[in-house]
């Protein structure tokens, strides 16, 4: 009877050391994802910072950029481009698309 009654109290605690251990794997758990978590929060963070960083750099480049782009616009005058070896254009052409054909086609005359 003795021997009944210690197996009846071994396996009663089964069921405990299962729970206490589960918990205690799932507290592990929670610590090793607020590590993980955090330490990306923070390599977001530190990226975010240095392409912030690099998008005003670039930004001052393309400031910098607009404004002698503007400046060699408004030096060019029709003498200038001309002593550049530019000529006016006499026949021009120019291409349309056909709304009622979506398609492209090759027009040819004389054949």
């Amino acid at each position: 009877m003795l021997t009944k009654r210690k197996k009846i109290i071994k396996n009663n605690r089964e069921p405990l050391k299962r729970w206490v251990w589960s918990l205690i794997t799932i507290f592990f758990v929670c610590i090793f994802s607020y590590g993980y978590f955090i330490r990306e929060m923070t390599v977001n963070v530190v990226t975010r910072v240095a392409m912030e960083s690099e998008l005003s750099s670039l930004n001052s480049k393309v400031s910098n950029l607009e404004s002698e782009y503007i400046k060699a616009r408004n030096n060019i005058t029709l003498e200038k481009a001309q002593s550049m070896g530019f000529v006016t254009v006499v026949n021009q052409k120019f291409v349309n698309k056909d709304v009622k054909n979506p398609g492209l086609s090759l027009l040819t005359t004389g054949l």
